[in-house]
């Protein structure tokens, strides 16, 4: 008998998708019969020899079953490999439109992306930047909360204050200072310490008023209240340079006074005038002033404002922005005598100058504890209140008695 020819697919077939078909036409070559139906064929394509082969796995076909196809004649087999190539082509060429579809569809929406980063990228960048130059621009004003106009007169003042004497001393740049000279009262435990106030970053002497008047009654010491440039109607404008400025120029006009009383001078450094006042006593110590410093007392003291600054901001390079650092402070205590009293009052609740700065700042001093420095915390102390505070006029009493001995 002749031997039937395998059976090949001889209609072109959509490009195989991995679905299963339910028929196909299929046709015996060799006996050249109708073509006849085929159940649950399945088709994939493999690679020999740089060839496609088509495996079938179907059912029975007629009276025999067929697992696998064969190549045929020569003539039939190159029909076939040129079928196969040809849906091939069309097939790759489908997949090649459709991925660079999906390619053009990715690239436009990864450049869209890329657009919108760069966008937000460049305007967070601006805005920094235009943060960074505000704060360069302004920062004396977020340091600094001068109260510029001058006080009332003493005339004008409560009958209280009707001792007070105003004066106006000049600094080493010329800038013309104001402030308030109020003499120790008659039989005052302590009248024999000139005390000089150089008061914090807000308002003016005229603020201090209450301050200056229960510590000269309740201790009964001579009380002067400084202005620096920039405050209370003093000239100018305020700069770390010029507070060191007018602070030497208080210290002098203080040291004056005193010696004209025949007083001690201690100076009380409130918040940003510990820096300011601890700077001009190291300068004219540099100087080798002939004037006498008494003792010192820092309330709430700092040992610099760009450490405070660089906490409080850390999101800016206060580092690179900050004008007024007040970063030689320690140093300038660190130069003072170390025979002078030094006493440090600071709350531990301070909102404002934390108590490790405060704490900073006394350790920077050379005096022996407690020989020659005092370090006074108070609790639930603020940066504000701690004459509120019990035992605030005790130990500034205990201060001028057994450190100033006055």
């Amino acid at each position: 008998p002749t031997p039937r020819a395998p059976p090949y697919l001889t209609a072109a077939r959509e490009p195989y998708t991995g679905c299963r078909r339910s028929a196909t036409t299929v046709a015996s070559s060799a006996a050249g019969g109708a073509p006849r139906p085929i159940s649950h064929l399945h088709a994939r394509s493999v690679f020999r020899g740089g060839c496609s082969v088509s495996r079938l796995k179907s059912e029975k076909v007629g009276s025999k079953h067929c697992s696998r196809g064969h190549l045929g004649s020569s003539s039939s087999g190159s029909s076939r490999d040129f079928a196969v190539r040809a849906r091939r082509m069309v097939f790759a060429a489908g997949s090649a439109e459709e991925a660079h579809a999906t390619v053009s569809r990715y690239a436009t929406l990864g450049g869209a992306l890329y657009s919108g980063a760069v966008g937000l990228a460049t305007i967070a960048g601006a805005g920094y930047i235009s943060v960074c130059a505000l704060a360069f621009v302004f920062q004396r004003k977020l340091q600094y909360f001068p109260t510029t106009e001058r006080p009332p007169t003493v005339k004008r003042l409560p009958e209280v204050c009707s001792d007070i004497e105003e004066f106006s001393v000049r600094a080493e740049d010329g800038v013309l200072l104001q402030g308030w000279y109020w003499p120790a009262p008659p039989g005052g435990k302590h009248a024999k310490i000139t005390l000089l106030q150089l008061h914090g970053n807000a308002g003016s002497r005229h603020n201090r008023l209450f301050w200056a008047h229960h510590v000269r009654t309740k201790l009964g010491c001579a009380v002067t209240l400084l202005d620096y440039r920039g405050y209370g109607g003093s000239e100018g404008s305020v700069t770390e340079a010029g507070m060191i400025l007018d602070g030497k120029a208080g210290i002098q006009w203080a040291a004056t006074r005193a010696g004209e009383t025949g007083s001690k001078l201690v100076l009380h450094l409130e918040s940003i005038g510990s820096a300011a006042g601890i700077n001009a006593a190291g300068a004219l110590r540099k100087e080798s002033s002939p004037l006498t410093i008494h003792g010192i007392v820092a309330e709430g003291g700092l040992s610099s404002c760009v450490e405070i600054a660089a906490k409080l901001f850390a999101f800016l390079p206060i580092g690179l922005l900050m004008k007024d650092r007040w970063d030689g402070t320690c140093a300038a205590a660190a130069s003072l005598d170390p025979a002078m009293p030094f006493m440090s009052m600071h709350g531990d609740k301070d909102e404002i100058v934390p108590l490790w700065c405060g704490r900073k700042l006394f350790d920077a001093v050379q005096g022996e504890e407690p020989k020659t420095k005092v370090w006074k915390e108070f609790k639930k102390g603020g940066h504000n209140n701690l004459m509120e505070k019990p035992g605030y006029f005790e130990a500034l009493d205990d201060f001028y008695t057994n450190y100033v001995g006055a």
